[in-house]
């Protein structure tokens, strides 16, 4: 019997990983509002109904690709030890792997799709800002607090300063990349970018020697 439920389960993930992977696709094709849940569900496999068993609505469909997709892009950004070695290498460390994050092709194609979708459907955007861009914020200011309560950083209100440092690291190269100035392969661009973030984050929140 728990056998049983157990392949029951997992088949029922695979069908949802299935829905997914094919509205995610649909969705970067076509957009938030022509992208239809009819051709979604056949390309599944099943009816409009089996889908809504899974997501009640083509929005909860959509905020479900979102948080998928996030979580698949921040995995890298915090799978290295944010402690291991001083402040200014594991915020380059950190800094780099955040605009490969930001720079790839998947992340480009959804900031625009979220952005296109945003005015309509507000709530599209308001999703994928609290999966998205609050969940990394949160993460990061852990380590934040951690390297004020170890001196490294001065003491100030660590969400402010994590939104900060974020826009730092983005700056004009997100903005090149959004308008195709730059590709996402650019490596001499990165480096200067994360060695430029940090040097000006760490001039105004840096521990004072």
């Amino acid at each position: 019997m728990r056998a049983a439920r157990a392949t029951a389960a997992a088949r029922s993930d695979d069908r949802r990983a299935a829905m997914l992977a094919i509205a995610r696709a649909a969705f970067l094709r076509e957009g938030y509002s022509a992208a239809s849940v009819s051709e979604i569900a056949a390309k599944v496999g099943g009816s409009k109904a089996t889908l809504y068993s899974y997501f009640p609505s083509k929005r909860d469909l959509f905020a479900a690709v979102i948080e998928e997709e996030v979580r698949l892009m921040l995995a890298p950004l915090f799978e290295m030890s944010e402690t291991q070695g001083d402040v200014r290498t594991v915020l380059e460390r950190f800094a780099r792997r955040f605009l490969d994050m930001l720079l790839s092709e998947d992340t480009v194609a959804f900031y625009r799709l979220v952005v296109a979708e945003s005015a309509r459907f507000p709530e599209i955007g308001q999703a994928a800002y609290h999966i998205g861009v609050q969940h990394g914020l949160d993460r990061l200011a852990d380590y934040f607090l951690a390297a004020m309560e170890r001196g490294e950083l001065r003491r100030t209100e660590a969400s402010v300063a994590v939104a900060q440092f974020m826009d730092l690291c983005a700056g004009e190269l997100h903005r090149k990349r959004l308008f195709g100035v730059v590709g996402a392969d650019d490596r001499s661009e990165v480096e200067k970018q994360a060695k430029n973030a940090v040097t000006t984050f760490l001039a105004a929140y840096g521990a004072m020697k």
